[in-house]
């Protein structure tokens, strides 16, 4: 059973930009993935390859907030930065953190997803139950299939027709 999702934020969620004025893009339709995953029952955390103040900008930027509470639109159950942790993907730290955060105590019910293979190795290295590489960003399959996952997806979209088990709803 999957009880959280812990997600690559630059890459997986939104579209890289090479323009820091830019505002970030959402990968299209993943609102309605994250709050579908948020409804099922599975917590969900992002990983900001940037600061923790970056990545509350960007989430501020795309209008979303951290919350519990399932009936936040547009909401995340946690942020973890790579100044949060001693050491960024591919160490384990951060899906660690966000199962600290979460208070999820079981890193086999830890699905982790991202674009790049820090992210795919970070998981294998936390012990996360399912690893899944996703096409939405700068990796190509090639790279991701070079690294030990259970599912190479075109976007995070395609989570929801995974044979995940999910946790109860909440």
């Amino acid at each position: 059973m999957i009880t959280l999702a812990v997600l690559a934020f630059e890459g997986a969620v939104v579209r890289r930009s090479t323009d820091a004025a830019a505002p970030p893009l959402l990968v299209r339709g993943v609102e309605a993935t994250l709050a579908e995953l948020r409804r099922r029952g599975v917590r969900v955390a992002l990983v900001c390859e940037g600061s923790h103040d970056v990545g509350t900008r960007l989430l501020d930027r795309l209008g979303w907030s951290v919350s519990e509470d399932l009936r936040a639109p547009r909401s995340v159950d946690a942020v973890v930065a790579v100044d949060d942790v001693a050491s960024a993907p591919p160490a384990p730290f951060a899906v660690h953190h966000a199962m600290e955060l979460t208070g999820t105590l079981d890193v086999r019910q830890v699905l982790v997803a991202g674009d790049s293979i820090a992210m795919l190795e970070a998981g294998r290295a936390a012990g996360a139950g399912w690893i899944v590489g996703v096409l939405s960003g700068s990796a190509r399959r090639p790279e991701l299939e070079s690294v030990p996952h259970d599912a190479i997806l075109s976007d995070l979209n395609d989570l929801l027709a995974l044979a995940v088990p999910a946790a109860p709803a909440r």
